[in-house]
């Protein structure tokens, strides 16, 4: 968020500058919550002057906590160069030093959420990665999350996914960010159909523990159903039966 104090006839110029500045902090991977810049006008020796200060507040600063420093001196010169730019036809010369601008860390707690894994072995690292990405955009998106389940089981060359969750608080948009997600498994594992069975959300209201067995229960007779609809299976059934029914007569 951009948030400008000054006079008004100047704005135009001072905005968009810093805007620029955010998106290329962005770009490095930093997340910025706030930047808020006072203006002011001074005269010295007879020349007016826009005088700038401001707080930039920053909420991740990733891999370039270290580098942050001199990355912010340079984009601070480039963006007072580029608004005496835009004011200098207007008679307005600009001041702006990157001392001016403080800097102020603000990250989020990190969040206490639990990531269950109920997977084959051979695919669980992918169903983590996968895991992880949805709690992240719905951390992004302003959902607390108490718990995710992933359980994911091979019918043939399917792999059916169910997503349970237990969130703290909101729960719209949660679908939405699975099914975006779910993408991410059909890249990563070759060989199967990824089948997205449901996303569940449980509230409050259920007790979890109860919510997962019987949720698990479900999921092994399904499983049980389709094996033994299956035609192999039923050809190896009725061998086995054949002796017993011989023995009978």
């Amino acid at each position: 968020m951009i948030i400008y104090e000054g006079p008004r006839d100047y704005e135009f110029a001072v905005i968009p500058h810093a805007k620029r500045l955010v998106e290329a902090l962005e770009t490095l991977g930093m997340k910025i919550r706030e930047f808020s810049i006072q203006g002011r006008i001074l005269t010295l020796n007879g020349y007016f002057v826009l005088h700038l200060q401001g707080e930039l507040i920053i909420e991740r600063a990733g891999l370039m906590f270290k580098t942050l420093p001199q990355v912010l001196v340079e984009l601070i010169e480039d963006m007072e160069e580029n608004i005496k730019k835009e004011l200098k036809p207007l008679g307005m010369f600009v001041y702006l030093r990157p001392s001016d601008i403080k800097i102020t860390y603000e990250e989020k707690p990190k969040a206490n959420e639990s990531l269950v894994i109920d997977c084959p072995e051979e695919i669980k690292k992918e169903c983590e990665r996968f895991g992880k990405g949805v709690l992240i955009d719905l951390r992004d998106k302003g959902i607390a999350i108490d718990t995710l389940v992933i359980s994911s089981y091979v019918v043939g060359r399917t792999l059916k996914v169910r997503v349970t969750v237990v969130p703290n608080g909101e729960t719209e948009g949660i679908e939405e960010v699975v099914k975006k997600k779910i993408a991410y498994l059909e890249r990563t594992i070759k060989g199967y159909n990824i089948s997205l069975e449901k996303v569940e959300v449980i509230t409050p209201k259920i007790k979890p523990v109860l919510g997962f067995v019987l949720i698990r229960k479900r999921s092994i007779e399904r499983e049980a159903d389709e094996i033994v609809q299956n035609e192999e299976v039923k050809s190896v059934l009725a061998k086995i039966r054949e002796p017993s029914e011989n023995h009978r007569k």
